[in-house]
């Protein structure tokens, strides 16, 4: 049985004999990029926006089941791309504990509204990890009866937004307490 966070040997294993063939620098990231298509470790939703919030609460959590224009506003802000992480770990080779470490630390995203990418900030509010909540698929992220329950549980409580300031360069998360 897989959990959401499980982090195989074997992906390692893949990896080190990936980074150790002849392939072309090109065809090892087609290889990676194909191995990892999917799986949950990528593209991690660590945290949401107040409008992204505010939209499913229009529709009372529930998962939108139709094709709506709402489903099209939604993005997934990732700080670092696949490629980039590609990069890292294909510049040299490392330990299996430092590969994930990589990996969690660069594939951490936020869900956002494609408005709130145009804009110089947003708020926000993080998702703990442990729930495995908003995990990646093939396509897009599952959004289920478990998140519903999630956003529902934090709408009765007091939200304690942060600010996330888009900068030319980089982003810098900054506290609004």
């Amino acid at each position: 049985m897989r959990f959401w966070n499980y982090k195989s040997d074997e992906f390692y294993n893949l990896y080190s004999q990936i980074f150790d063939s002849n392939f072309s620098m090109e065809k090892k990231k087609v290889v990676l990029r194909a191995l990892f298509s999917g799986e949950y470790c990528l593209m991690r939703i660590t945290s949401i926006s107040k409008q992204c919030y505010e939209e499913y609460k229009k529709n009372n959590f529930k998962k939108v089941t139709k094709f709506k224009r709402t489903n099209k506003r939604f993005i997934r802000h990732q700080f670092v791309t696949f490629n980039e992480t590609l990069k890292e770990i294909l510049d040299r080779k490392f330990e299996t504990k430092d590969f994930w470490k990589i990996i969690d630390k660069n594939e951490k995203t936020h869900l956002i509204t494609k408005g709130e990418k145009d804009k110089e900030e947003y708020s926000y509010i993080n998702i703990p990890i442990e729930g495995g909540y908003f995990l990646n698929k093939t396509v897009g992220f599952e959004y289920g009866k478990k998140e519903q329950l999630y956003l529902k549980y934090i709408s009765k409580q007091r939200i304690r937004w942060k600010k996330m300031k888009f900068d030319t360069k980089e982003i810098t998360p900054k506290s609004n307490d």
